[in-house]
C-alpha cells in the first residue's frame, strides 16, 4: 500500500502538512501491524493453553488407567453369589459414573472385537485363530483422548 507522496500543486518538498501526512501514514501501517502482530500472539497463546490442557489431561488419564483396568479385572472375577449384593452394585455404580465423566470429557475406550488391527490403536500380542488381521481378542483395553490414542490396545489377531 503506497501512497502518492508527489506535493499538490502549490505545496513544495518542504512543505510541513506533507509530512505530517508522510508520518501519519507511517505510523498508520505501523498500527497495522502491530494489530497484526497481536492477533497472531493471541491465537498462539490459545492454542499453546489448549495443547498444554489436553497434555495435562492426557497425563492424568494415564495415572487413572491402573484403577480402571483394576475395576475390570474385579468384575470379571465377582462370585455369582455375590453378583446380586448392594455393596457390588454400588461399585459398578462407581465404575460406570467414573467412565461417564471421562468420555464426556473425551475419554475413548479401545475396546472393539472384529475389526481390522490397526497399529496407531493396538498393540498385537500375538496371532490365534481367527480371521487375518481382525481383532479377536483383547487383553487390555486401550485409550484414546480427543481423537490420539493414548494407550494402544493390547491384542490378540487372527492369522487363518
Amino acid at each position: 500500500m503506497t501512497e502518492d507522496t508527489t506535493p499538490p500543486a502549490g505545496q513544495t518538498q518542504d512543505d510541513p502538512m506533507l509530512a505530517l501526512q508522510a508520518e501519519l501514514a507511517a505510523m498508520t501501517e505501523t498500527a497495522k501491524r502491530a494489530m497484526a502482530d497481536l492477533q497472531n500472539f493471541k491465537r498462539r497463546t490459545e492454542e499453546e493453553r489448549g495443547e498444554i490442557q489436553v497434555y495435562a489431561n492426557m497425563r492424568l488419564l494415564e495415572a487413572i488407567f491402573p484403577a480402571l483396568d483394576n475395576f475390570a479385572r474385579a468384575f470379571e472375577i465377582i462370585p455369582e453369589d455375590l453378583e446380586e449384593e448392594e455393596w457390588v452394585k454400588g461399585i459398578q455404580g462407581i465404575e460406570s459414573n467414573l467412565m461417564n465423566a471421562l468420555a464426556a470429557l473425551g475419554l475413548e475406550s479401545i475396546d472393539q472385537i472384529g475389526i481390522p488391527a490397526d497399529p496407531n490403536k493396538h498393540e498385537v500380542l500375538m496371532e490365534g485363530e481367527g480371521a487375518a488381521g481382525q481383532v479377536v481378542q483383547i487383553f487390555e483395553k486401550g485409550y484414546a483422548f480427543k481423537g490420539k490414542t493414548i494407550r494402544p490396545a493390547k491384542v490378540q489377531v487372527g492369522r487363518s
